[in-house]
């Protein structure tokens, strides 16, 4: 039995929904004051139930019950009693109490239970969920009671709920100050039960979660989040319900794909695993396939944004294959934009593609409205009327209809919106009602296919719960047609109501609370159900037309999912159980690593081989055996002469010790009297830490043929041999061999020769390995005692190199000793070299800030090189070129710093000869580490750096400059667009031109250079004008922005005697807060404002309702902390009478629409979803 302690009186409201309590005192809840209610006369009268145990106006009552139980003799209760039974609903109920309290004496504890469930017949997974109030009160008089209240989810857990600290047992007898009580008269009271059972629509009320298995109760399965990645759940779940679509992915080829750089497999992976796993789905293949970092998956990205970038994506990889056109086929709809004259017969329109809507919510109180706002008809007229080719200045009507929409409708909720009053994003919280059922028939244009009504059904709701700076993501969906309603919330996945689906998610009425809190005299739970719906809505619906609903929804079988996706995952699965398997066995066993000669035959770095003792790792070759703990070294001997089918008698086992100076070396020979020691005491002694378990290390001496193994003597001591050879550049380890102390080490070169296959007369140089960048010469008329040879140690030799072939290798990069071959693989590393710019980016111009220089070829290849820390920038990109695509000239690769947390790319890289690898690739671990390392490639994260193939040769490049212009136009100066050009360090401002030319991205008529204009803006004014002939060094680098127009006609042919070139400036109530480009505007003499404004609407290219709220202003000196400000409000004065200087400026003020203002602050990253 389960007794929970829930306090004595306080009660606040879980976010499960029950009720727990805390101490307080009792007249705090005394039913006299409770709510303000009038307080019944007993106990028993017909509306005691209701005053005592408040109804929750969301549920739906099963049934009511009151039971009384009369305790006659108190005192001669047992300390633990319960009541006769009774019966609510299907259960079988009871009083539980402690009458000297349970866990302290000071209290009565008084509990609800349900009464041997099991022997009733209840299934072992039984639930019941209810409401009670527990009563105690004078045996003699019903209207003088204490009461307390709780609801609760009663399970094989928690089979009881109540009261721990109930009422104080002294105060039993007494009465209280509130004048209640006494409650024990003559060694008898009564206490008394309120019951309420409540219907569990969803299986899930009130539920606790531990232990919920998703996949058993709803047959799906929540997503891990990673940080802030629940908005890409839930779209991830909505697409995944949109069956048709997860077909459609399946069908995108992939074999021999891999998941973490194809978005296609990580994708069709991430479905399948939630479509089999019992267990919560992980993301991180995906999100890593998207070229990722950890800094995406802790921000948080707008969801129609990632939507719309995944999709670009997946119907680029269907092209040309099965799934060819399927996202078109779900979600593709068409509408027309329009303008007709209203009193001649001209119309212009174009039908446009959509993939999903976004509609207004301000303002409109449900879905129909937001429809009818979208496709409102805007009356031009008046100064606002349309220039209709042929016909001049018209009325007019400009709208939008819809042509066609899709099976899938994508509809997004404008929640987030500009505030112009505040100037800044908000969230709108405003009470937007969406039907479950919606016909959009009225919305259609009359020639649209209207064959069938666009009638469609509500199959999924995203929301969003927070404010404008975060908050957390779920999505309601009903993923089959006659099914249930279900809450995907990161890695749980909960049945729900319509209500949940549909009112919850509405948003709430724009009421301010009292106080700005919660509304004065309401209940605790609507307070919080009200605080809750102020922040929860809805912001994206999905709807599936009515008769697409088969085929949308159609279940997938197993052929529709690719075979090889299947093995592989399958075979995933099993290796993963079997490592789960051996992990959960891990205790019982020790793991053994045995090194023989062919071990480290090819082994290039320091010792016989590394081992990891806290991954559990080996250097490749070195077998790893499984024995019991308690295993003996005979035992493991057995194990052995099995293994490698030898006999006992012809190998020795020898130990492993790790050294002061971190190498691993055999340590000494393990004889009959080590055979009872146990694998794992043998295994503690051959690690360096007690840290991690580690391995048992054994080094397996073998007979060489027929031959006896060598008698080992008190001074004998066995050494390992390494063969150098420079014209080969590698090692071969040599085996072993059993030398005296008292030999000198020049005794052993016969052997040395004969194991190295050199000719007997050839000369030797021996070297001792120490430790990783430590190579020691020997003395070969030492003796090994005096050299400080023991067991273990490892001897270098190799044939002797000229000083005119040593300097032949280093020429070519290659090293002369084994000093140097030791010393260059001491200092190799793995280094990841990625494209800088996507190549679909290059090839579509490149991005706004990419390079200028066209045919700039960003690869298409990520190169893993292993190269030496030491390498120069030359050194480097010859390496690289050498991997990439034929071709490409190694003096044409510029590199560019990766920042170490983002890995994002830096600075350029510039291009010295002095500059060394480690300096270029942030993050390098140092060489030791290296050293202790399984594998190169095992320490990650890798280095990381960015390349770029470039049309020009890096070193004629840095000759010259780089220079940020922004071009204006053609369609008004609001078109901007940004290109990186190089222009040479010494030259004039006419030197641009041509470069601009070369640019794909260039948009304005650059011929003749003398119709264009360059300026440079700071804060929002111009701060210089250059004429072509200027150097090029008065255009500044950093500090100001560089802009490009052409010149417009009517200051080209202005008269220069009568009309004036002036400044236009952009700015907000605030003048001395400038905005958006200035720009240099002619105005011409006695021309009425009217006209003027015209033809500043036509150079800036606004619309109609933006240019409707711009305010027209003189400011007379700009650069003053307190500028002169004249509104200009009537359209037939004439600019040219307010004589604007060259320090005065015509103003517009506006709100700053100009760039993207982000709801998740300064630091957001634009989605990215690599191809």
């Amino acid at each position: 039995m389960t007794i929970r302690d829930l306090g004595k009186d306080f009660r606040k409201l879980s976010l499960t929904g029950g009720l727990t309590t805390d101490t307080t005192s009792d007249a705090a809840l005394a039913p006299d004051t409770a709510q303000g209610t009038t307080k019944p006369a007993s106990i028993k009268d017909d509306g005691a139930f209701h005053h005592l145990v408040n109804e929750l106006p969301d549920l739906e009552t099963e049934q009511e019950y009151v039971f009384h139980w009369a305790v006659s003799d108190w005192k001669n209760l047992e300390t633990k009693a319960r009541s006769p039974r009774f019966q609510v609903g299907a259960f079988s109920w009871r009083i539980l109490l402690f009458p000297k309290g349970n866990n302290q004496h000071d209290y009565i504890s008084v509990y609800l239970e349900v009464a041997d469930p099991v022997k009733e017949g209840h299934p072992a997974d039984w639930h019941v969920c209810a409401q009670f109030g527990l009563v105690i009160s004078n045996p003699n008089d019903p209207t003088n009671y204490y009461s307390n209240q709780a609801n609760h989810r009663f399970t094989a857990e928690e089979i009881d709920w109540g009261f721990t600290r109930y009422h104080e047992i002294k105060a039993l007898t007494q009465q209280g100050s509130n004048g209640k009580g006494p409650f024990l008269v003559g060694n008898a009271t009564m206490i008394s039960v309120f019951v309420r059972v409540i219907k569990d629509e969803t299986g899930v009320l009130w539920h606790s979660f531990n232990n919920y298995d998703s996949r058993k109760e709803t047959g799906y399965v929540g997503m891990k989040n990673q940080g802030a990645t629940c908005y890409m759940n839930s779209l991830l779940q909505s697409l995944y319900c949109t069956n048709e679509f997860r077909k459609a992915v399946y069908q995108i080829p992939t074999d021999g794909d891999e998941p973490t750089t194809s978005v296609s497999l990580a994708l069709q992976r991430c479905f399948y695993n939630l479509q089999y796993e019992d267990t919560p789905v992980g993301t991180t293949e995906l999100t890593k396939s998207f070229g990722w970092d950890s800094m995406d998956a802790f921000m948080q990205h707008d969801v129609q944004e990632f939507n719309r970038v995944l999709q670009d994506k997946l119907e680029m990889k269907m092209k040309g294959t099965p799934a060819d056109g399927a996202i078109s086929k779900l979600f593709l709809g068409k509408m027309k934009s329009y303008v007709k004259c209203i009193n001649v017969d001209y119309e212009s329109s174009r039908v446009e593609d959509f993939y999903d809507i976004q509609l207004n919510v301000k303002g409109c109180k449900d879905l129909h409205e937001s429809f009818r706002d979208y496709v409102a008809i805007e009356t031009l007229e008046g100064e606002n009327k349309y220039h209709a080719e042929g016909h001049g200045l018209q009325d007019a009507k400009k709208g939008v209809i819809f042509e066609k929409f899709p099976p899938v409708l994508h509809l997004q909720l404008k929640r987030f919106e500009y505030d112009m009053m505040r100037d800044t994003m908000v969230k709108i919280n405003d009470r937007h009602e969406f039907p479950e059922e919606i016909c959009l028939d009225e919305y259609v244009a009359d020639s649209g296919d209207i064959k069938e009504s666009y009638d469609y059904v509500l199959h999924g709701v995203l929301v969003h719960s927070g404010d404008l700076h975060g908050g957390h993501y779920f999505a309601l969906i009903k993923p089959e047609k006659d099914g249930k309603w279900l809450r995907f919330d990161d890695d749980r996945v909960t049945p729900v109501t319509k209500k949940e689906v549909l009112e919850e998610n509405f948003g709430d009425d724009p009421r301010p609370l009292s106080g700005g809190g919660l509304p004065m005299g309401a209940p605790l739970r609507n307070n919080y159900s009200r605080m809750m719906k102020r922040f929860t809505n809805a912001y994206m619906l999905v709807y599936v037309r009515k008769n697409k609903l088969d085929e949308v929804l159609s279940p997938l079988v197993e052929t529709d999912i690719p075979e090889h996706l299947k093995l592989r995952l399958n075979d995933e699965r099993a290796a993963l159980e079997k490592r789960k398997k051996d992990k959960e066995e891990m205790h019982l066993y020790v793991k053994a690593a045995v090194v023989t000669d062919d071990t480290f035959h090819d082994w290039q770095r320091f010792d016989l081989a590394i081992f990891d003792d806290r991954a559990m790792q080996t250097s490749q070759g070195v077998e790893v055996f499984k024995g019991l703990k308690t295993d003996s070294i005979a035992t493991f001997k057995d194990q052995i002469a099995a293994h490698y089918k030898i006999d006992k008698s012809a190998f020795r086992l020898w130990s492993f010790i790790v050294r002061g100076h971190e190498t691993t070396r055999v340590d000494k020979l393990l004889t009959e009297a080590d055979d009872a020691i146990s694998l794992e005491k043998y295994r503690e002694s051959s690690c360096a830490s007690s840290q991690f378990s580690g391995f048992a290390k054994f080094y397996l001496e073998m007979a060489q043929g027929d031959e006896p193994l060598p008698e080992i003597k008190p001074d004998s001591i066995l050494i390992f041999l390494k063969y150098f050879d420079p014209s080969q550049q590698q090692v071969r380890g040599l085996g072993h061999m059993v030398v005296s102390l008292s030999e000198k080490v020049g005794d052993i070169r016969p052997r040395l020769l004969e194991r190295a296959g050199l000719p007997p007369n050839q000369a030797l140089e021996l070297y001792e390995e120490v430790k990783p960048a430590v190579i020691d010469p020997m003395a070969p008329k030492a003796t090994f005692k005096q050299s400080e040879i023991q067991n273990g140690d490892i001897i270098c030799f190799q044939e002797p190199v000229s000083e005119s072939l040593s300097l032949e290798l280093y020429n070519v990069g290659k090293c002369a000793n084994v000093r140097e071959y030791y010393k260059s693989v001491y200092n190799r590393v793995v280094v990841q070299f990625k494209p800088k710019h996507d190549k679909n980016e290059v090839t579509n111009g490149g991005s706004n800030h990419g390079s200028s220089l066209g045919g700039s070829h960003g690869g298409n290849d990520v190169v893993q090189l292993v190269l030496n820390r030491e390498a120069t920038y030359m050194q480097v990109v010859r390496e690289l070129a050498s991997k990439l695509e034929d071709g490409i000239n190694w003096i044409n690769i510029r590199l560019t710093m990766a920042n170490p947390l983002t890995e994002q790319p830096k600075e350029v890289i510039p291009f010295r000869t002095t500059i060394q690898l480690e300096e270029m690739a942030r993050g390098m671990v140092r060489p030791q580490e290296y050293a202790r390392a399984v594998s190169l490639d095992a320490l990650t994260p890798l280095p990381l750096i960015y390349y770029e193939v470039l049309p020009v040769s890096v070193e004629s490049l840095e000759s010259q400059r780089a220079l940020n212009v922004t071009m204006l136009g053609p369609g008004g100066i609001r078109e901007e667009t940004t290109v990186s050009v190089n222009v040479p360090r010494v030259g004039t401002v006419a030197s641009i031109v041509p470069a601009l030319v070369q640019s794909k991205k260039c948009k304005i008529e650059m011929t003749p250079p003398e119709r264009l204009r360059f300026f440079e803006s700071v804060g929002g004014r111009i701060t210089k004008e250059f004429t072509l002939d200027q150097s090029i060094d008065n255009v500044s680098d950093n500090v100001s922005v560089l802009y490009v127009e052409r010149i417009p006609d009517d200051e080209h042919t202005m008269n220069m005697d009568e009309d004036r070139v002036i400044q236009v400036v952009h700015y907000n109530k605030d003048p001395t807060r400038l905005h958006s480009v200035p720009f240099r505007f002619t105005v011409k003499k006695g021309e009425p404002f009217s006209a003027t404004k015209l033809r500043l609407q036509k150079r800036l290219g606004y619309s109609g309702k933006a240019w409707q709220q711009i305010k027209f202003t003189v400011v007379k000196n700009i650069t003053a902390l307190e500028p002169k400000v004249t509104p200009l409000d009537k359209d037939d004065l004439i600019l040219q009478d307010f004589r604007i200087g060259e320090n005065d400026a015509l103003g517009l003020d506006h709100v700053d629409k100009s760039t993207k203002t982000s709801r998740f602050g300064a630091f957001e990253r634009g989605i990215f979803i690599r191809g």
